[in-house]
């Protein structure tokens, strides 16, 4: 009984203690404001004063430490705008490395639709473009001629270097480089070589027409016959056993090959 009536007499005491400070803040005359001229005021100070009021709302009791909500709330816009880190139960796995990654579809569809599609502008070179017509590779082929000039010289610099050089894999790769810009330059001669056999049979025709005569088409099969003997035509004969000797063999190989395949189909 004697601890309650001492709560009591404290609980009394400490609310006759409110009431007169109540009293007293009631009683004494409003303070009047100090007139300063803000214009005069930086925005340094300024941004600092007003750091350091207090923010308008709840009231905070005397003695009370801020809770961390308070602490929270009073944080920056930047702190709130961030948002948690996924833990890592949050992210979607896959079943296995093999399976597609689930994506979320709670994504805000853009409200851009592509009514009239913009034709893209794209870069193109006009003489390889069908656009230009058919390409005339003998004329094309007149137009660049100066190239092989340029190539005979890089050729013979590239031997020279070959001479000079002692380290044995860059002499590897230079006589690569080397094997590989005279088999292009022998493709193209023998390329310009079958233009001129074709170009001389045209001419021979078009004057039999002028004389009346009917015009000979070759065929295909025909065409590689005339290419084939002005190609041995033009060569020795140990050249020509040569190349009679490679394409016997291409064509022993093509005619094994044939053969097998057709041993397996049996089989299965």
């Amino acid at each position: 009984m004697d601890v309650e009536s001492d709560e009591l007499s404290e609980d009394g005491e400490d609310e006759e203690l409110d009431e007169e400070e109540d009293d007293v803040s009631e009683a004494s005359p409003p303070s009047k404001k100090p007139s300063i001229d803000i214009s005069s005021v930086s925005f340094g100070a300024l941004a600092k004063a007003q750091a350091s009021m207090p923010a308008p709302g709840r009231r905070r009791k005397r003695g009370a430490e801020p809770s961390d909500e308070e602490s929270d709330s009073d944080s920056g816009p930047e702190e709130i705008g961030r948002g948690k880190p996924k833990s890592a139960a949050e992210i979607a796995k896959r079943t296995s490395k093999h399976a597609p990654t689930e994506m979320s579809s709670k994504r805000q569809v853009s409200r851009r639709r592509e009514v009239i599609a913009v034709p893209k502008m794209e870069v193109r070179d006009p003489r390889f473009d069908p656009l230009s017509g058919p390409v005339d590779e003998a004329k094309a082929r007149k137009a660049y001629a100066f190239l092989d000039e340029y190539r005979a010289d890089e050729m013979k610099q590239l031997r020279a270097e070959i001479r000079k050089t002692k380290d044995a894999t860059k002499k590897e790769e230079m006589k690569r480089l080397l094997l590989s810009m005279e088999s292009k330059m022998k493709a193209r001669q023998r390329k310009d070589r079958e233009q001129e056999v074709m170009a001389d049979h045209k001419r021979k025709e078009k004057e039999l027409v002028k004389q009346g005569k009917q015009p000979f088409y070759l065929k295909k099969s025909e065409q590689k016959k005339r290419l084939l003997m002005d190609q041995f035509a033009n060569m020795k004969k140990r050249q020509v056993d040569r190349t009679i000797e490679r394409k016997r063999k291409k064509v022993v190989a093509r005619e094994r090959k044939e053969l097998d395949q057709l041993e397996t189909r049996q089989r299965s």
